[in-house]
């Protein structure tokens, strides 16, 4: 028996777009470390606060649990997890819609952002982003959804989590 403590911020109880990576470092320091990328927010409606994303990965539930999908044993891994938001939700549908465009952006890039500065030897990315073909027309559009310093941001996330 043992008695287990970690520290929750309040900060990962807003309820805010977002987007994270998830870092697995296994206790056999053989084996690569996993690197997850994702987001708060669904493609459908609603949008949790990352703790809550964070508790999902390890459900037992195999729709949510990303992690626990790829790590079966998950009790022999250490995790860290680094996010940043971005905006407020919003429920209005107008508001709504484009947060969800604007994060859904912002988890392609920071995924692109990780496969470039990721060092192969030592990380596995679960869920790499593979450029699936778009219209010019939505190309144009994706280009127009992040800022120079919302990119600025992904980078300095990757960096931490890296």
């Amino acid at each position: 028996m043992e008695i287990g403590h970690f520290k929750i911020s309040g900060h990962s109880t807003k309820r805010n777009w977002a987007v994270y990576i998830f870092v697995a470092t296994p206790k056999n320091k053989s084996k690569k470390k996993i690197l997850y990328v994702g987001k708060v927010g669904d493609n459908r409606a609603g949008c949790n606060p990352v703790i809550s994303r964070v508790g999902n990965h390890f459900s037992h539930n195999k729709i949510h649990s990303q992690i626990r999908n790829a790590i079966p044993d998950t009790e022999n891994y250490d995790y860290e997890y680094f996010y940043c938001h971005f905006d407020e939700y919003n429920t209005k549908k107008d508001l709504w819609e484009n947060g969800r465009e604007k994060t859904n952006e912002l988890e392609r890039e920071l995924n692109r952002i990780v496969q470039k500065n990721m060092n192969k030897a030592t990380y596995e990315l679960l869920n790499p982003f593979g450029g699936k073909s778009v219209s010019t027309a939505d190309k144009k559009y994706r280009a127009k959804l992040l800022s120079k310093e919302e990119k600025e941001m992904l980078e300095k996330l990757c960096a931490k989590a890296l």
